[in-house]
C-alpha cells in the first residue's frame, strides 16, 4: 500500500516528483503540499484503493506523511 501510495504523490504533487519519499517526510509542514492538494488527493486514493473518505473525516495532519495517509485509507477501508 505504502508504495502506491509514494506512486500517486509523486504523479500528482509536482514537488515531490523527484524526492525520495521516506515514511518520516513531512509532506505539508515540509512544505511539499497544500489543502489545494490533499482536496486532489483524496479522489486519486479513492480510486486506487476503492474506499471512499469522506471529507469531514480528514484532518489536514493525517495527511503530513505516508504512514499518516495509509492509516486514513485502512480507517475508511474498513469502516
Amino acid at each position: 500500500m505504502r508504495d502506491k501510495i509514494i506512486e500517486i504523490l509523486k504523479a500528482n504533487v509536482a514537488e515531490l516528483e523527484e524526492v525520495e519519499i521516506t515514511e518520516g517526510l513531512k509532506l505539508i509542514t515540509g512544505g511539499f503540499m497544500d489543502s489545494f492538494d490533499i482536496i486532489g488527493l483524496i479522489s486519486e486514493f479513492e480510486e486506487a484503493f476503492n474506499t471512499s473518505i469522506p471529507l469531514e473525516d480528514v484532518e489536514i495532519e493525517q495527511f503530513d506523511s505516508v504512514i499518516g495517509i495509509e492509516n486514513i485509507i485502512k480507517a475508511c477501508t474498513a469502516a
